[in-house]
């Protein structure tokens, strides 16, 4: 019997949890964040305050692009155009999930962002911050369907699409569904490396 695509929905504020532990697990072994947080600490747990902050965020506006593939094991977070850098105010308001997932590395962590907010490209896009498939749910194709689905969408509205891939394994993923790299970003001494990546409209 053939596989079904899996269908995307967008998320709703019920999702909240279920999407935060999807994504503080699927993230809890990413080299850049693991770096960011530092050794010997439980990084997906930590990742559940981050995570959480963020989605509830996103979640309470009725035109956030949290999308979700059923049965709800993965979760893309996009920023639509011009969306992407958090204001003052929201900056402020995340600094206590910052700090609980950070702890005293919060420095190391707010100078990468910073950095990698230096290289943001400057035409319209769509910006996915955030992609991931529950552990016990890879390689089903929920990822590659998050990915096509708002493509689509991006193609539609004559929009590009930007990402930096933090795990070399997923560049192939990526470049599936259209997106190229534009080379490394320049982050701290130390850190692993990331991968800026665009995707023209087709």
């Amino acid at each position: 019997m053939a596989s079904t695509q899996p269908k995307v929905r967008r998320a709703r504020a019920t999702d909240h949890l279920e999407a935060t532990e999807v994504l503080a697990q699927a993230f809890a072994n990413d080299p850049i964040v693991s770096w960011m947080i530092g050794p010997g600490r439980n990084v997906g747990n930590r990742l559940s305050h981050l995570f959480g902050h963020i989605l509830g965020v996103e979640l309470a506006h009725d035109e956030h692009l949290v999308d979700i593939a059923d049965p709800g094991q993965a979760v893309a977070f996009w920023h639509d155009v011009e969306q992407w850098k958090a204001s003052p105010g929201q900056a402020v308001k995340s600094v206590p999930a910052a700090c609980r997932t950070f702890g005293r590395r919060l420095p190391l962590a707010l100078r990468t962002v910073s950095m990698i907010e230096k290289v943001h490209p400057a035409e319209p896009h769509r910006h996915l911050a955030f992609i991931g498939v529950h552990p016990s749910c890879q390689g089903q194709g929920l990822g590659g369907a998050l990915l096509a689905d708002m493509a689509e969408d991006c193609d539609t509205r004559g929009l590009g699409a930007y990402l930096e891939n933090s795990n070399p394994q997923n560049e192939a993923l990526y470049a599936r569904y259209g997106f190229e790299s534009r080379g490394p970003v320049a982050l701290p001494t130390g850190a692993p490396a990331l991968t800026a990546m665009w995707r023209h409209p087709r």
